[in-house]
């Protein structure tokens, strides 16, 4: 993975973070946009070719998980990073549910940044092209097709297993791989 080919959106309210983030991701290679809330990221969005979203849950105008989901709608491969200070009321499960790729709370070292980061950017490029086909293999390719031909088939209520939940294990584990 190249993080030069990679621009990524920095949505927080807080000038001090962005500028954080922006200079770290420079340090990590990667090119980036800002935004101080959901409603400029959405704008930022339609006129930038955008790799990732890295964005904070409290912002006035358009919040975090708002921003989420519509980012999910609209642009449905473009991977998103939570990050928050609070707890209480958005959880992991909460921005995961929404569409997030990766959560992260705040205050975080920038070790667990990069690692979140990159892993997400990982999965994000493996996710793509297994989706287009590009550089993957033609046998690959085919067996993915079958194991996607299969996801609609009705279980055997008689198994212990069900065969759905084998198939969506190996496909995420073919992703990662």
């Amino acid at each position: 993975m190249e993080s030069g080919k990679y621009t990524i959106l920095v949505v927080d309210d807080e000038e001090l973070l962005r500028r954080f983030i922006v200079s770290f991701l420079s340090h990590l290679g990667y090119s980036s946009l800002t935004a101080t809330d959901g409603v400029d990221a959405l704008d930022k969005m339609k006129g930038n070719r955008i790799d990732a979203v890295i964005t904070d849950i409290r912002m006035p105008r358009m919040d975090g998980v708002l921003l989420t989901k519509e980012i999910s709608a609209r642009y449905p491969g473009v991977p998103v990073m939570v990050m928050t200070a609070f707890d209480e009321e958005y959880s992991a499960g909460t921005a995961i549910s929404l569409g997030a790729r990766e959560f992260i709370k705040k205050p975080f070292s920038p070790e667990e940044f990069a690692i979140r980061l990159n892993k997400m950017m990982s999965d994000s490029e493996v996710a793509r092209q297994l989706r287009g086909g590009k550089d993957v293999d033609k046998d690959t390719q085919e067996f993915m097709n079958e194991l996607e031909g299969l996801r609609g088939t009705k279980a055997d209520k008689d198994d212990d297993e069900n065969p759905q939940d084998l198939i969506d294990d190996l496909l995420k584990t073919l992703e990662k791989s």
